[in-house]
């Protein structure tokens, strides 16, 4: 694969513009978009998708060339939730590198569909005097359901501006710090064995006396957990119903008139890109299939290894897709191939020798910690330099819990998922050249062996197949079951004073696999030029003309 390694080289020369000390506002992401769609307006152009409850516009920005009805696309889409600003960052990144592709005119035709901040109410917290890890909109909502809305929300006890956590001395509590640093607060295990145990909460008080911290703050619904698909109800963040947000509502409503789409591709905190879903027969034997067909998750481990070229997958974190998520409603109610990853972790670029030459140094693929992710963060960021990360464990007099010893400290807000910016640079690099690999395996139908014999002066039989040369499915095989993607189009189109005497001008077919081909026959009466099209919205096309002499 001597193109990657050129674009690996070549990449390492381009400055990137994405590079800053900081994640970009709102609005600054809004200029990104109309400044890349006003350079490239051949190609490129951007829509307000929503509007979400706190008057923030959801954008959508395409990139793309050809028919769009018959060229294949990919969505790339961040910003599900506002815990990670770096899935948008990488996505930005991506933006200008895909925007670099059309403009060298290189490749086949197809379109590029980008939500940079699906979630922008909580995306913007990030910002915020007060930060922390919001994950809801602000949709007014009565989270604990006790006829009062926004009563408990967080309470920055030691006044700096973050909230973080607060540790509480106590014999029934479920945590200990981790022997090897006891800024880590873990699970505890053995209760008989642990000489202190603690209780940990979120960093406020209980403001509306039920027992419970934190539970009813400004927002809201999480966006991530208001799909369909293993709808969470009643649950806390869920919504009223499923897709009750209209964020979420006109995604779904446009990508549902998008039948090119054949790829979702998420960056979000769950992975299932270097820990691909295993096939499970009594799952898609249920009345509910709740996981992946068989052949569609032999594809997402082929699509993991391509991944795990580019990225250390070894030293990447497990992460479910969890209930009502984006990303498992992309494969399971739309009918894609969907996938997703956090796209940065400690040791996230394959690390070739010992200095890291290569991208970050820090934990890679032989990572003693990577069992414990916080571990795991603290060994890369004494590696890189990253100081400012954590938050001293500081006795507090809470009026909760009186008499007890109580500290506020622990890891500030976003920095354990969202590295510095320019930790990203490296990162982008890494999933531009996947991304282009993928593009390399999309489905492609192709005329193959076409034949034309001559029966009578007048009359011709024209028959070959039509194969699928890429190295993935036209579609998944869980769309093909649900019929939520269209069938292949083959047709003949003839001149004037030419007739159709045997076959369908035009047929359609089913999904093809990589090899898999169909064979059609046509009689023809006449003379003159004929042409041969196969189409379908998700794959490359292919075209033929044949001079009936």
């Amino acid at each position: 694969m001597k193109w990657i390694l050129f674009s690996l080289i070549l990449l390492s020369f381009i400055p990137l513009s994405q590079s800053q000390n900081d994640y970009r506002t709102l609005d600054e992401i809004k200029n990104y978009l109309m400044d890349l769609v006003d350079s490239n307006s051949e190609f490129a152009s951007m829509e307000k998708l929503a509007l979400s409850p706190g008057g923030h516009e959801v954008w959508l920005l395409k990139l793309g060339r050809g028919d769009e009805e018959l060229s294949p696309g990919i969505l790339l889409l961040a910003g599900a939730d506002g815990s990670h600003p770096a899935g948008t960052h990488l996505l930005l990144g991506l933006s200008q590198r895909i925007a670099e592709q059309f403009q060298e005119k290189t490749g086949k035709d197809q379109y590029f569909y980008l939500v940079p901040v699906l979630n922008p109410d909580a995306y913007k917290q990030y910002h915020a005097d007060l930060q922390y890890e919001r994950l809801v909109n602000a949709r007014e909502t009565d989270i604990d359901r006790d006829g009062r809305i926004s009563e408990d929300g967080y309470d920055d006890l030691d006044g700096n501006g973050m909230i973080t956590l607060v540790r509480i001395e106590d014999p029934t509590g479920n945590f200990i710090p981790h022997e090897e640093d006891n800024r880590v607060m873990i699970p505890l295990e053995d209760r008989s064995k642990a000489s202190t145990i603690y209780r940990l909460i979120t960093e406020g008080v209980d403001n509306d006396k039920d027992g419970r911290f934190n539970e009813d703050g400004p927002g809201g619904i999480n966006l991530n957990m208001n799909f369909a698909f293993n709808y969470p109800a009643f649950q806390p963040g869920a919504g009223e119903h499923a897709v009750s947000e209209e964020e979420n509502r006109l995604l779904a409503e446009f990508l549902f008139k998008r039948w090119n789409i054949h790829t979702v591709f998420s960056f979000t905190r769950e992975n299932n890109l270097t820990h691909p879903l295993v096939f499970d027969q009594n799952k898609v034997s249920s009345r509910i299939i709740t996981g992946p067909f068989e052949g569609d998750a032999k594809i997402g481990q082929q699509v993991s290894q391509l991944y795990k070229r580019f990225l250390d997958g070894d030293s990447a974190p497990k992460m479910d897709q969890g209930p009502g998520s984006f990303s498992a409603w992309a494969y399971f109610h739309y009918g894609r191939f969907s996938f997703v990853s956090p796209g940065w972790w400690p040791g996230t670029v394959k690390i070739e020798d010992e200095s890291g030459d290569e991208g970050s140094k820090g934990p890679g693929r032989n990572s003693n910690n990577s069992e414990n992710y916080d571990l795991q963060f603290i060994q890369w960021a004494d590696a890189n330099g990253v100081d400012d990360f954590f938050v001293s464990w500081t006795e507090f007099d809470h009026p909760d819990f009186p008499g007890r010893k109580v500290e506020v400290g622990g890891f500030k807000p976003f920095v354990r998922h969202n590295p510095p910016p320019s930790f990203l640079d490296p990162v982008i690099d890494s999933h531009w050249v996947f991304l282009q690999a993928y593009q390399e395996k999309l489905p492609a139908l192709e005329f193959q062996d076409v034949r034309v014999e001559q029966l009578e002066s007048r009359i011709w039989r024209i028959r070959g197949r039509v194969v699928n040369v890429g190295d993935l499915p036209t579609s998944t095989e869980l769309g093909d079951r649900t019929r939520w993607v269209r069938d292949i189009r083959n047709r003949i189109l003839l001149s004037e004073g030419q007739e159709l005497l045997f076959g369908s001008e035009r047929d359609f077919y089913k999904s093809l696999k990589p090899g898999e081909y169909f064979e059609f026959s046509w009689l023809v009466s006449g003379r003159g030029e004929v042409t041969l099209e196969v189409a379908h919205p998700m794959s490359f096309d292919d075209t033929i003309k044949i001079d009936l002499r």
